[in-house]
């Protein structure tokens, strides 16, 4: 019995773990190369490539040498394997990613090299525990569904305990570190027996029994349960706490869909996801420190008297604050997909709320769909997670779901962050003017944004503009940049040089384009 159950555990625990390295593995690759398609498409076609290569590899050994202290061998070096990736995989994913470019060939390369070496050893499992179980050949097809699902149910179990339980609550080393500890342990389940094969062990001096193992064979069966050993150890190593963050680092994240880190410096607090900074805030009076969220104050061009606004994207709520300082009487409404965000925003970013301030934990579209008659005056949006965007929230679809929700005279704000040389930005802009009537961009001072401004009310031109500036900054004094600035900064850009596709919800190629101007750009 007690043979059985070693065995079972060793079949279920390793298509467990095997799933669950699957699902984490975005999130090793994810500040490094983005959280794209081409990171799930590449991270997919490895495991499936390792699975093939494990399944072929494992059913030859597996003929040569049918023994669990055999698999134990493989096992261990598996754990070894995600030993290494626990300690140097962010490093190696980053030094890949330099090395080429993040590119969807880079992404494919890195994944391969990080992963396929402990998938591949993990997949040998399954032939091995057919080989091994197989007694009656006029049963085989019975035994090996029975192991093929034992290793289903145990993928199953890796991928919703990773998913819904490790990655939400867990740091990403010690999720890590988990899976690592526990291949090792199975290593050790499947060589504690010595050499003896899949079948329970028969008396002493019956008929077929083994009789004592030769030393030699314990001895093998020895090193793999040594090397186990050392990963375990190395493994529960890293739930010690780490002293070498470095002085600015406040707090960490891994999060089902991005990893935050807040840092600070300089009287400074920063918010990053995935290595990009999405947010940052003086400590001093708690203004933003980036130039771009203040631009959205440009929205008063078109509405001087906002009385509702919905931002989604949350980032550090700096859009919000930062005008709520000035309108008091405004109400702002925040909608991030993340629930970790506005927790950090709270915690880190100083963040307010009061009684006209909501906040909601759920995906910006679904969001508006499901508002029913709400109105909002503007619609800001900002939905950056590290350099990519959901590419649902950028197509005419979406748009056409936000006309629905903007008050008569409300206009849409959008945050294009690269600027409008980026291919990203020009399908974005091409987009907007397709689906509203009047379409204002300005440059942001300093940076790379710039801000989109939509409405279907009539355009101001360019005298009538500066006009209301003015007027603005003299009822509505503290704002910087000024609204005269702001509408200095307007720019005037001809859709007939707009040479990239309409964003539509059938197609809405969002993670090429972000790819193809990072290559322009030269960014790793």
């Amino acid at each position: 019995m007690l043979w059985r159950l070693r065995f079972y555990w060793v079949v279920g625990a390793c298509g467990g773990v095997l799933m669950a390295l699957e699902i984490l593995s975005s999130r090793i690759l994810a500040p490094y190369f983005g959280n794209s398609v081409y990171v799930w498409g590449s991270i997919i076609s490895v495991f499936l490539g390792a699975l093939s290569l494990g399944y072929l590899w494992g059913g030859r050994l597996a003929d040569r040498h049918p023994s669990l202290a055999a698999l134990a061998r493989l096992l261990a070096l598996a754990s070894a394997c995600q030993e290494a990736l626990l300690l140097a995989g962010s490093r190696s994913a980053a030094a890949l990613a330099g090395w080429t470019g993040a590119s969807p060939a880079g992404t494919l390369l890195a994944a391969a090299a990080l992963f396929g070496p402990a998938s591949v050893l993990l997949a040998t499992v399954s032939p091995y525990a057919v080989r091994l179980a197989a007694r009656d050949l006029g049963r085989l097809g019975d035994t090996a569904g029975r192991l093929y699902a034992l290793s289903t149910l145990g993928s199953l179990g890796g991928t919703l305990v990773a998913t819904f339980l490790l990655i939400p609550f867990f740091e990403l080393r010690h999720v890590l570190a988990l899976l690592t500890a526990a291949t090792a342990a199975t290593a050790l389940a499947a060589a504690v027996g010595g050499d003896a094969g899949a079948r329970p062990p028969e008396p002493s001096g019956s008929p077929g029994s083994p009789g004592p193992v030769p030393v030699a064979v314990r001895a093998k069966a020895l090193a793999p349960a040594l090397l186990a050993l050392l990963v375990l150890a190395a493994a529960l190593a890293a739930f010690r706490p780490d002293a070498g963050l470095g002085a600015e680092l406040l707090y960490q994240r891994t999060t089902p869909y991005q990893t935050l880190v807040v840092k600070e410096r300089a009287g400074v607090r920063y918010l990053e996801s995935d290595r990009v900074q999405q947010a940052a805030v003086q400590l001093a009076d708690g203004e933003p420190a980036m130039r771009y969220p203040r631009f959205a104050a440009a929205s008063l061009l078109l509405n001087p008297r906002p009385r509702r606004l919905l931002a989604l994207g949350m980032g550090g709520g700096s859009v919000g604050s930062y005008l709520q300082r000035r309108l008091p009487e405004l109400g702002v409404d925040y909608v991030d997909i993340d629930p970790a965000v506005p927790e950090i925003a709270q915690r880190f970013l100083l963040l307010r709320t009061g009684p006209s301030t909501t906040i909601t934990v759920a995906d910006g579209r679904r969001f508006l769909a499901g508002a029913g008659g709400r109105a909002w005056d503007v619609v800001y949006c900002d939905t950056y997670i590290g350099r990519s965007v959901p590419f649902h929230l950028t197509t005419i679809e979406f748009l056409d779901e936000v006309k629905r929700h903007l008050a008569a005279g409300g206009s849409f704000g959008l945050n294009l962050a690269a600027g409008l040389a980026d291919p990203f930005s020009k399908a974005m802009y091409r987009t907007v003017v397709e689906r509203f009537n009047t379409v204002y961009l300005f440059k942001v001072g300093g940076a790379s944004n710039v801000l989109v401004l939509a409405s279907d009310a009539p355009g101001l031109p360019r005298p009538q503009l500066l006009a209301r500036a003015r007027e603005l900054d003299r009822v509505l004094p503290g704002f910087d940049p000024s609204f005269t600035s702001m509408a200095r900064s307007r720019m005037v850009v001809g859709l007939e040089a707009v040479d990239v596709p309409l964003l539509r919800d059938d197609f809405a190629p969002v993670d090429r384009l972000i790819h193809l101007g990072a290559a322009a750009r030269g960014d790793g």
